[in-house]
């Protein structure tokens, strides 16, 4: 491993340490156990990490890297069910492997928000004609019309544009 690596994972542990004494103070405070809150600390470690650290894939390069549905609802404070109606209404993207797991891209999200305009581009794009690795794609490959990805023009706040570009290329997929 890295020095850089093994420096990430020193201060990463550092400020979850940090954190979690801080969780557990507080249910010792209201007069409960860390261990009968939290459970297991194998089993807890396990569920905080596949919460918020993205799966690595082959498709990382691509369309990736991806968090799962445990990861969405951390970073939006929001349920798995709330997850699962943005994604359904098509105001977060979603893709789905072979296995039935849900994937999200993790460049849509910038902070603990999706990227702005990213829903009305992808609304564009019905779920049923559209799967979302198709539309990864085309998000991450630039665009003729545009001269780049059109994640990068959301980015930029190019959306009007990329509006237009993007019920085009709906057209076309669904064609």
């Amino acid at each position: 491993m890295l020095t850089a690596d093994l420096k990430f994972i020193d201060d990463a542990t550092r400020e979850f340490r940090e954190a979690l004494s801080q969780v557990v103070a507080d249910h010792e405070a209201a007069g409960r156990q860390a261990r009968a809150v939290l459970g297991d600390p194998r089993s807890f470690a396990a569920r905080a990490i596949r919460a918020s650290a993205p799966a690595a894939s082959p498709w990382d390069e691509l369309v990736g890297p991806f968090v799962r549905t445990e990861g969405v609802q951390a970073r939006l404070g929001i349920t798995r069910q709330a997850v699962a109606a943005k994604a359904a209404r098509r105001r977060l993207l979603r893709t789905i492997t072979t296995d039935g797991e849900h994937l999200y891209p993790l460049w849509q999200f910038v902070g603990d928000q999706v990227l702005k305009g990213l829903g009305e581009v992808i609304s564009r794009f019905p779920e049923s004609e559209v799967d979302g690795w198709t539309l990864a794609a085309w998000l991450r490959t630039v665009d003729r019309e545009l001269g780049e990805a059109p994640l990068a023009a959301i980015s930029r706040g190019d959306l009007d544009r990329t509006v237009e570009v993007a019920a085009a290329a709906a057209r076309s997929f669904a064609a």
